[in-house]
């Protein structure tokens, strides 16, 4: 079975591709979902300290009490949202192993309750829930699955010299919140589109133990997360799949019932995790002023597991990544052993360092920020499958809005570099099959971009996201009209269209364009 081969690419543009582009640090780990809320009841509550969003409004940076109160105050926020969407193209024919979903609908809800105890306590208590039903062409396989899920469940403490926060949480690194390197300690939902969905949906809240405070003009952060939570990822069935139809020849999902087919998928890959309390460890600092500039460490278990192949599985699959006539023995021989329940692969985490650097400022109505990230061994995944061990160098250079405006922009350039590639080895997703031959640095360029505008008092928003691969010429644009008819109802219409060679980051194994409608009812 082949391993995840977006080990290294699909959780940058899972990420990248969908966020708005602001200051990381200065995202609040509370409820992201929905419009600003309303103070409390006209009480003096939280006092912010407010950095511009890329949509024109505000995000908490550091939150602080103002006035003792004896008086217990709530406020709650929370969304129902549904969507339905079909594929603009009937790649696999009925029947056929790793078929791609062609219809799919979703049912999502989040609600939540911020309270504040008294001046020094507050408590965060976040559910969330989806609902998610699929199938094929010709309905050859129909399945559905429901997954609640704790969303934001913490406690706050503040003291004069330290904020502690105990409990499920968001702990946002670095300067960019959708591409910095350094914001590693949540694991990811890469079940999730690419090009369509908001950034908290895609990011798990983790439990940790997170301290925060000020030493003179110093910022200062440190966060430990001791349970160990992978990346959500289908494996196969799903368009979103890190296994899709093209390598069908050497799998074969029809003896998995579809009922069962998407649930603990992830672990499929897995023969071991890491044990508890040798979690991630993240130190950040970071200066005041309108020029921020900023050092972290974070000491982590990768996301994603580090699969080893067994060696006649690594020759199939190489076979049919150089497009080679597949040897019929070795494939009855790989087939056979996997009946039997042999175990083909071994799967565990890999633990690793990340140094960074990041600065963000203000320049008028443009948010600046950069992100630089050393990482001194890094796993990748070889077209086969197999695992890389590599150095690697990661930066981002964004611009976003800054102002309240009807004009909404974001744009980010993301580069890494990957160091000591053997001349027999090729880098999954990053280089085309031309790179083999010689030892080399893999490089990756991708330019992010997110563009809107505001009509009719806000009610009707036409926005376009997009994103272009340079080095194998890959690129995705998601179209999408917003109607927001009543307060608090909005109805869209988007598109997702994908480009690029089968073994590009937006190309991959040519996976097909899609059209979607949905609606979304804020409760509160």
């Amino acid at each position: 079975m082949q391993s995840a081969p977006l080990m290294s690419v699909l959780p940058l543009l899972a990420a990248a591709l969908l966020a708005q582009p602001t200051d990381a640090g200065d995202l609040d780990a509370g409820v992201d979902a929905g419009p600003a809320l309303e103070p409390f009841g006209g009480l003096e509550s939280f006092e912010e300290v407010v950095a511009p969003s890329s949509d024109g409004g505000a995000l908490p940076e550091l939150e602080r009490f103002t006035a003792p109160s004896s008086q217990l105050d709530v406020r709650l926020s929370g969304f129902v949202q549904a969507e339905g969407a079909v594929d603009l193209g009937f790649d696999s024919p009925p029947g056929v192993a790793l078929a791609e979903n062609i219809l799919e609908g979703r049912l999502r809800a989040r609600i939540a309750a911020d309270v504040k105890v008294s001046e020094r306590v507050r408590v965060m208590l976040e559910a969330r829930a989806q609902a998610r039903a699929a199938a094929t062409r010709d309905f050859g396989r129909t399945k559905a699955f429901f997954e609640p899920l704790l969303g934001d469940a913490f406690v706050d403490l503040y003291t004069p010299h330290v904020d502690l926060r105990v409990g499920n949480q968001r702990v946002a690194l670095g300067a960019n919140a959708g591409f910095a390197g350094a914001d590693a300690l949540n694991p990811r939902d890469l079940r999730e589109s690419v090009l369509s969905v908001e950034p908290d949906d895609a990011l798990l809240p983790v439990f940790a133990v997170r301290a925060q405070g000020e030493l003179g003009p110093v910022e200062w952060l440190a966060a430990y997360v001791p349970f160990f939570t992978p990346h959500r990822f289908f494996l196969f069935g799903q368009d979103e799949s890190l296994v899709q139809p093209a390598l069908g020849n050497a799998l074969d999902n029809r003896r998995v019932e579809p009922s069962v087919e998407d649930f603990g998928q992830e672990r499929f890959l897995e023969t071991a995790r890491p044990p508890a309390f040798l979690g991630d460890v993240a130190l950040r600092l970071r200066s005041t002023g309108k020029l921020k500039l900023g050092a972290s460490w974070v000491w982590m278990n990768e996301k994603l597991p580090r699969v080893k192949l067994d060696p006649e599985l690594s020759r199939l699959l190489r076979a049919q990544s150089d497009g080679k006539p597949v040897d019929a023995a070795l494939a009855a021989s790989v087939g056979n052993r996997l009946q039997a329940g042999e175990a083909l692969f071994e799967g565990t985490y890999a633990r690793t360092h990340l140094f960074s650097l990041e600065a963000s400022w203000l320049i008028g109505p443009v948010q600046a920020d950069v992100d630089v990230t050393v990482s001194p061994r890094q796993t990748f995944m070889d077209i086969t499958g197999g695992p890389l061990d590599h150095s690697s160098l990661s930066w981002v250079l964004g611009a976003s809005q800054a102002e309240d405006s009807p004009l909404l922009y974001a744009v980010s350039y993301v580069g890494l570099a990957v160091f000591g590639v053997a001349p027999n080895a090729q880098i999954a997703l990053l280089e085309p099959g031309t790179s083999r031959g010689v030892e080399r640095i893999a490089w990756m360029h991708l330019v992010m971009a997110t563009v809107g505008y505001r009509l009719f008092d806000s009610k009707l928003e036409l926005s376009l996201r997009g994103g272009v691969e340079l080095i194998q010429r890959s690129f995705a644009l998601a179209p999408k009209v917003s109607y927001r008819p009543v307060e608090r109802l909005s109805i869209w219409l988007a598109g997702e269209l994908f480009a690029g060679p089968p073994l590009s980051p937006f190309g991959y194994f040519d996976r097909n364009d899609r059209l979607a409608l949905g609606v979304r009812w804020e409760l509160f």
